[in-house]
């Protein structure tokens, strides 16, 4: 597991000629993932979340909505921003799927603590605010 890597997708046609290794292979890393962490007790919890942001373009002139497609722009600007923030409230973008998508988790895993609940939401405030 792990992020995205900017990339370009597969068309419909060539992922067929992949399909079965990638379903194989994606069974054989769970197996060998699930074996390796089963006996696991007491482990940590950690979680996160994530918030996919889709860039448009608002023509309201015009009354309408395009796709923009400046998530790579933006995404280098947004890791830019958070070079200069405290460590403990940074956040972490990384690209999504779509050259018109960006996706913003917590700097840091949130614990098993009912207290880090409270803090999730601004979490996302703070994500929101700095697009």
């Amino acid at each position: 597991m792990g992020f995205l890597l900017d990339a370009t997708p597969l068309e419909w046609d060539e992922s067929l000629e992949v399909i079965r290794y990638v379903r194989e292979h994606g069974i054989a890393q769970f197996i060998h993932l699930y074996n390796r962490i089963k006996d696991i007790e007491g482990d940590r919890l950690l979680w996160g979340d994530e918030v996919e942001y889709a860039i448009f373009k608002l023509d309201a002139e015009r009354g309408t909505v395009k796709l923009s497609l400046r998530g790579a722009e933006i995404l280098a600007g947004l890791q830019e921003g958070e070079r200069s923030v405290p460590v403990g409230q940074q956040c972490n973008w990384v690209p999504e799927w779509g050259s018109w998508m960006v996706e913003g988790t917590p700097g840091m895993p949130y614990s098993g603590y009912a207290t880090d609940l409270l803090l999730v939401e601004k979490n996302m405030r703070t994500r929101r605010a700095r697009l």
